[in-house]
């Protein structure tokens, strides 16, 4: 399975991921797309484990139900995390999943965007739509400081043991977030991980033993 969807320079990545991932543990798919990685991680974690894909976009929820509702160890949510609970402008790449992105407050709606629900990761569990998760895995197109964010009281629980996010400098810098990267590192610091990249557009975030 290892590599079978990821592009090229993500094979690193992918090769993490799979090592991180244990029998029975609960992985929560941040971004899932049509489920490329969400149903690898069925695979890995087994029928005793939990997959909980997050994909607001409403072209990629069909792919996604077709790839992996039918696993019994997966989850399908059909909103985004963010920093805060609320419905935000969202703008589809009509269907693939690569450039979907929630748009920034303040930002021109341009013509096709529509509006999506975002929760905070920390209300999901508290309001029990979802097990406290072993790994987390983000690709969220720029979101991935604000699904952060969210999940200040998951990041303390030491239960969580590896979070990988595809940091998006591409986007980040046009936005005038270039300093995202930075704050994305000292928030995983905080929560008491130690951070290496696994290339130059992906972070391995793992609490030490």
């Amino acid at each position: 399975m290892l590599g079978r969807f990821a592009r090229d320079y993500e094979s690193p990545f992918s090769r993490q991921l799979m090592l991180a991932c244990r029998q029975g543990d609960v992985v929560w798919d941040v971004g899932a797309n049509v489920g490329h990685y969400t149903a690898s991680f069925s695979d890995w974690v087994g029928l005793s484990g939990k997959v909980v894909a997050f994909e607001p976009d409403a072209m990629n929820l069909p792919k996604l139900r077709s790839a992996c509702g039918q696993r019994q160890n997966v989850a399908i949510c059909a909103f985004g995390l963010s920093d805060k609970t609320e419905r935000r402008s969202f703008l589809g790449d009509g269907g693939d999943g690569t450039t979907s992105r929630v748009l920034q407050p303040g930002e021109p709606a341009p013509k096709g965007a529509v509006e999506v629900e975002l929760l905070t990761g920390d209300d999901v569990i508290q309001g029990g739509r979802a097990d406290r998760p072993n790994i987390i895995k983000i690709d969220v197109e720029g979101h991935e400081l604000s699904v952060l964010k969210g999940l200040q009281r998951a990041l303390s629980d030491k239960s969580l043991r590896n979070v990988f996010v595809e940091v998006h400098f591409g986007v980040l810098d046009r936005s005038g977030r270039a300093d995202d990267p930075k704050r994305i590192e000292d928030i995983l610091k905080r929560g008491g991980f130690k951070l290496s990249w696994t290339d130059a557009s992906h972070i391995l975030a793992s609490r030490p033993a």
